[in-house]
């Protein structure tokens, strides 16, 4: 074939035969889901008895004809023929200069108006129907291949689609001709598997009468391939739907059988680890597949067989598991309870607003969860013969695949532990301990010891909430008082205290206050306000 623009050698005896083209262009465009096809046009003379196919970087092909064909022309799927309905007037001759094409979407033929008019009238050839005529694509005096392309890639990708149906609905036996009568026969299907008592249904079934409803319910070749692709971007996922349905529709106790069980394989997930039994999983669910129970109803049995056989190993394997799993857990539980001391302490420090923004946030939540995580599993005995159907234990849903968050555990332990010793650095600044020094209580002065001495354990030990309200409260009054000094001093002077100098102190207080009774709701643990002073008269009385 020629480049574009460039003329072919003429006077040879296969040109003049019609054999060779007489212009060739290529043609990009994008088809229904987006993808970027490539594609040629020619211009021959007439059909060749041994037609060219299209060569493996081709999507698509278009033929125009400069003269009509002595009858009808079957060419292949991704080739479509223009024939005129007479000769065209500027048909190339020997020594004559060939016609010039663009590859825009609409291209341009320098032919005359009358042999636009004969390729309007002509006839469309192609394997499959197409959605438009010759009429359309060279109407106004143009050629607009970018809309014949799309026609024969649309016609094609749906006679595939429609054929991977026929051979789907019909097996074991011949497949009827991919017709728009398939998809009438699918939507049948369709119906009639949602007419089936579905009380048992399995996601499976669920999403492949889901998905196949919004094929069916395409209207036109355009929504259909774009139901298609959007539904079904793995090849042969489409045709195990059409056999998930044909099974629950024409044998609904075994489909529902072998849905169950495919289920219950399905949650029993084997990790690499484990191949001997990951194999077995792998061949029991390919021999239980719906094409299997439509086509060969006689491989059930044996499929049974092999079911049961793996139950039994999975389940031993999984109460061994089981128990492994809870007893490492339990363990974990004990350490985290452990750590709780040094969890409330960094709770109640981080409501002392007055020391900076809370630290370890991320980590207390972390401990909560994992905490709650490993409280146990009450069906430690006899979950061997539960898993036998249900494939998890209903109580904790633990698989094969899954180990205890041991170290996550110690993850959120360190953090814990590194968030306090930030916080314990923050108390044992020199502002801080001067700010506690000032008060002269015996409780801070014993606390204030055992900061210096970066005593962490037993500083979570007396941390509780009479402790850490006596350091909140003594923290907040020394920074209203730093608020008020200066208005005390203009007091102590006699002096009346300027306005703005008065309101910005009580913006400072308020501010401090504010920020105070924040951090206490954010940070102290759900259920336990802050101790109030009625409560600390009522802890000293006893």
């Amino acid at each position: 074939m020629q480049a574009e623009g460039t003329q072919s050698e003429p006077g040879t005896r296969a040109e003049r035969a019609g054999a060779l083209p007489l212009m060739a262009i290529d043609l990009d465009l994008a088809d229904h889901l987006g993808r970027r096809r490539h594609g040629r046009a020619v211009l021959l003379q007439r059909w060749p008895a041994e037609p060219e196919l299209p060569s493996e970087d081709e999507d698509f092909r278009i033929v125009v004809l400069s003269e009509p064909p002595d009858g009808p022309i079957a060419p292949a799927g991704r080739v479509v023929v223009s024939a005129p309905a007479k000769r065209l007037s500027a048909a190339r001759k020997t020594g004559e200069a060939a016609p010039s094409y663009s590859t825009a979407g609409r291209s341009r033929l320098k032919l005359p108006a009358r042999d636009f008019e004969l390729l309007r009238q002509g006839r469309l050839f192609a394997a499959t129907p197409l959605a438009h005529s010759a009429e359309e694509v060279f109407g106004e005096g143009k050629a607009n291949f970018a809309l014949l392309a799309r026609d024969v890639l649309d016609a094609e990708a749906m006679r595939e689609h429609v054929e991977r149906i026929a051979i789907a609905l019909a097996a074991p036996g011949a497949a009827k001709p991919a017709t728009a009568e398939r998809l009438e026969e699918l939507r049948e299907l369709t119906e009639a598997a949602r007419a089936v008592e579905t009380d048992q249904e399995t996601a499976e079934v669920s999403e492949a009468l889901d998905r196949l409803a919004e094929v069916v319910s395409a209207e036109g070749a355009e929504q259909l391939l774009s139901a298609v692709g959007r539904t079904y971007p793995a090849e042969g996922k489409l045709v195990e739907d059409v056999f998930t349905l044909r099974a629950l529709s024409e044998r609904p106790e075994a489909a529902r059988e072998l849905f169950l069980s495919r289920r219950f394989l399905q949650l029993a997930a084997v990790p690499a680890g484990e191949a001997d039994l990951a194999m077995d999983r792998s061949l029991v669910l390919e021999q239980l597949n719906a094409a299997a129970l439509v086509t060969e109803p006689d491989r059930l049995d044996p499929a049974r067989s092999s079911l049961e056989s793996f139950r039994r190993k999975y389940a031993r394997r999984y109460r061994e598991h089981h128990t492994a799993v809870w007893r490492e857990t339990a363990r974990l539980h004990t350490e985290l309870l452990d750590t709780r001391p040094h969890a409330e302490a960094l709770r109640r420090v981080n409501t002392l607003a007055e020391l900076g923004p809370p630290l370890g946030l991320g980590a207390l939540a972390a401990y909560d969860e994992l905490l709650a995580e490993t409280t146990g599993c009450e069906l430690i005995a006899g979950v061997e013969e539960i898993v036998k159907t249900d494939a998890v234990c209903p109580g904790c849903a633990v698989t094969l695949a899954e180990s205890p968050p041991t170290q996550r555990a110690r993850d959120v332990s360190q953090r814990i532990d590194r968030a306090c010793e930030k916080q314990l650095a923050r108390l044992s600044s020199t502002a801080v301990q001067q700010v506690l020094r000032g008060s002269g209580d015996p409780n801070l002065e014993r606390f204030l010891r055992m900061v210096q001495a970066s005593q962490l354990t037993d500083i979570c030990e007396i941390m509780d909430d009479e402790l850490a309200g006596y350091l909140r409260r003594f923290l907040v009054e020394t920074r209203i008082h730093e608020a008020l000094e200066p208005i005390l001093e203009d007091l102590q002077k006699g002096e009346t205290p300027h306005v703005e100098v008065a309101k910005g102190a009580m913006r400072n207080i308020t501010h401090a206050l504010q920020k105070a009774f924040e951090a206490t709701q954010r940070a102290l643990p759900a259920g336990e306000p802050p101790v109030t002073e009625a409560k600390r008269r009522s802890r000293r009385k006893r």
